[in-house]
């Protein structure tokens, strides 16, 4: 069976072997087929042909029809794609979470002593874009406590959960409580939310590895400051821990 190109290049990406691609075709355009006549009809030499199918089962993009002989049928692609797209994301999932504590602990543990650096970031945007660079590279702890609107930063915070939720990170985000509407939809994505009636300042703390404080000038926030001093990190953190504990959780209507 003659696979189209851009329709082969399509399917590599989307996790498909050669003989995966030739018989999920087979299957769409002749219905369901029996493992001799797959075989016969796609090229998969019939040795392989069940190891192929098995896989294809597994990725979600055929069914076998349990009768005498066992006939095999492909989903739709609109049902095949969405299942793969589930599977591949659960398996990054799973790899995630069982390689991180194996490499993690080799990367914290580089002989090279970094000395710590101490920024001032100046203008709304600017502070938005940092906070944003603390959110990407956070592995697995994120902590935020946001006291004035940020539009710009909530709705990027979402579209990067949206695309890494692959990540087995831990994210509490505590807000004053007039900015609930505006954050509620993080909570979608695994997100801890509290709020608490006054929050006077904020920040981010990414992995204790980074922190950066936000500043209120007349109810925007045009200056922040950027650290990788450890006890500035810690200091940072063991406030953000106290006011966490004494702070409401949001309510889900």
């Amino acid at each position: 069976m003659r696979i189209q190109r851009n329709v082969e290049q399509l399917l590599r990406k989307l996790g498909l072997t050669t003989n995966e691609m030739k018989i999920y075709l087979l299957l769409l355009s002749q219905g369901p087929l029996t493992a001799k006549e797959i075989s016969e009809f796609s090229g998969v030499p019939f040795s392989k042909v069940y190891l192929v199918l098995k896989n294809l089962e597994n990725k979600g993009w055929i069914t076998s029809i349990r009768e005498r002989p066992i006939k095999y049928i492909a989903y739709s692609p609109t049902k095949a794609i969405r299942q793969a797209k589930v599977q591949r994301e659960r398996e990054w999932e799973e790899a995630a979470a069982k390689l991180i504590p194996i490499l993690q602990p080799i990367y914290d543990a580089r002989a090279v002593s970094e000395k710590p650096d101490v920024w001032i970031v100046h203008g709304e945007e600017n502070v938005s874009s940092k906070a944003l660079d603390l959110i990407l590279k956070a592995e697995t702890e994120l902590l935020m406590a946001i006291h004035v609107e940020m539009n710009t930063l909530l709705k990027k915070t979402a579209e990067i959960l949206e695309n890494y939720l692959y990540r087995p990170l831990t994210m509490k985000v505590l807000i004053q409580k007039d900015l609930i509407d505006s954050v509620k939809s993080l909570i979608r994505y695994g997100v801890r939310l509290r709020y608490r009636d006054n929050l006077y300042g904020g920040g981010v703390i990414s992995d204790t590895k980074e922190a950066m404080i936000l500043l209120d000038e007349n109810g925007r926030i045009n200056t922040a400051i950027w650290s990788t001093h450890r006890s500035l990190i810690l200091l940072a953190k063991l406030y953000f821990d106290r006011l966490w504990e004494t702070s409401k959780a949001v309510e889900v209507a």
